[in-house]
């Protein structure tokens, strides 16, 4: 059973901007969360800026979970080079 099924450079790239959305997402829930005037002042902005900041945070979550599985196949494509090489 193959369990890597992407390939190396599809997964670099996942966590490649997975770790740039992290880091955005949470500098943006964090400012919401403050309600920072530059995102809460105008009468364009959110009604509840808490709630918007939690699913920024919720988000950043997603991208995590995305950056794990993409470091999990990259863990499983070098055990696979290494069984290869012992045969």
């Amino acid at each position: 059973m193959q369990l890597a099924f992407v390939s190396p450079g599809c997964a670099v790239c996942c966590q490649v901007l997975s770790v740039f959305g992290i880091i955005f997402l949470v500098a943006l829930g964090l400012l919401f969360n403050a309600e920072v005037e530059e995102l809460t002042g105008s009468t364009e902005d959110p009604v509840n800026p808490k709630e918007v900041g939690h699913a920024c945070f919720l988000a950043a979550a997603i991208y995590a979970a995305f950056f794990f599985c993409c470091s999990c196949q990259q863990f499983v494509r070098k055990a696979d080079a290494r069984r290869a090489r012992r045969l």
